[in-house]
C-alpha cells in the first residue's frame, strides 16, 4: 500500500514538473530556464527535482525520450499490418492522436523554437516503426519514398499544431494517406 502511495506521489511530482516546464518553455528557451524558477512554479522543493533530474537539460531530454519511447511502443502493432489504405489511415490517425494527446509538449518540441534533435528522433521513431505503406516503388525509389513521406508528415503535423489542431485527427490521417496513395499511383 505504501508503494502505491509513493508511486502516486512520484507521478504527481513529475506531472507538476512537466506542467511547469511546458509553461516555461512556451515563454523562453530551455537554456534560460533555471531549476529555481521551475521548482518555484511547480511548488516543489529543489532537492525533489534533483531526485529525478540532473538539470533542466536532463529533464527535457528525459521527457523527449519518454515521448519517443511511448510513441514507438504504441506503433509496434502497425508494422505487422497489411499495407492497405485503411491500415495507412489507422496508422496516421494514431500518429495524430498521439500528437494531440501530447500537444502541449509537441507544440514546443516541434514548434519554431523546437529542438532539431527531437524532430530527428521523431522522424527516426516513425521510420523505425516500419509502417507498411503500399508502394509500387522499386527498392531504390522506396529508399527515398520513406524519408519524403516522414518529413512531409512532420511538416504537416507542425502546421496542424500551429493551426491549433483545427482539423480532426481522422481528416489529417486521410489527407496524409491520400497523398501517399496518389504519389504511389503516379510512380507506377
Amino acid at each position: 500500500m505504501t508503494e502505491k502511495k509513493i508511486d502516486r506521489r512520484i507521478r504527481r511530482t513529475k506531472k507538476l514538473l512537466l506542467s511547469a516546464i511546458i509553461e516555461l518553455l512556451s515563454k523562453k528557451k530551455v537554456n534560460k530556464i533555471t531549476v529555481k524558477e521551475l521548482t518555484e512554479l511547480a511548488d516543489i522543493n529543489r532537492s525533489t527535482f534533483y531526485l529525478y533530474y540532473d538539470d533542466i537539460f536532463d529533464m527535457v531530454d528525459k521527457i523527449e525520450s519518454e515521448i519517443i519511447e511511448n510513441f514507438s511502443k504504441a506503433f509496434e502493432e502497425f508494422s505487422t499490418k497489411d499495407a492497405t489504405y485503411e491500415n495507412t489511415v489507422s496508422f496516421f490517425t494514431y500518429l495524430f492522436e498521439f500528437v494531440k494527446n501530447n500537444s502541449a509538449m509537441c507544440k514546443i518540441l516541434l514548434g519554431p523554437d523546437g529542438e532539431y534533435s527531437f524532430i530527428e528522433k521523431f522522424k527516426s521513431a516513425i521510420i523505425d516503426s516500419q509502417p507498411n505503406f503500399k508502394t509500387a516503388h522499386n527498392n531504390k525509389r522506396h529508399e527515398f519514398f520513406m524519408p519524403f513521406i516522414v518529413s512531409g508528415t512532420i511538416g504537416t503535423i507542425q502546421k496542424w499544431l500551429e493551426d491549433n489542431m483545427s482539423s480532426s485527427t481522422e481528416d489529417m490521417a486521410e489527407f496524409i494517406a491520400g497523398v501517399i496513395m496518389s504519389i504511389d499511383k503516379k510512380s507506377t
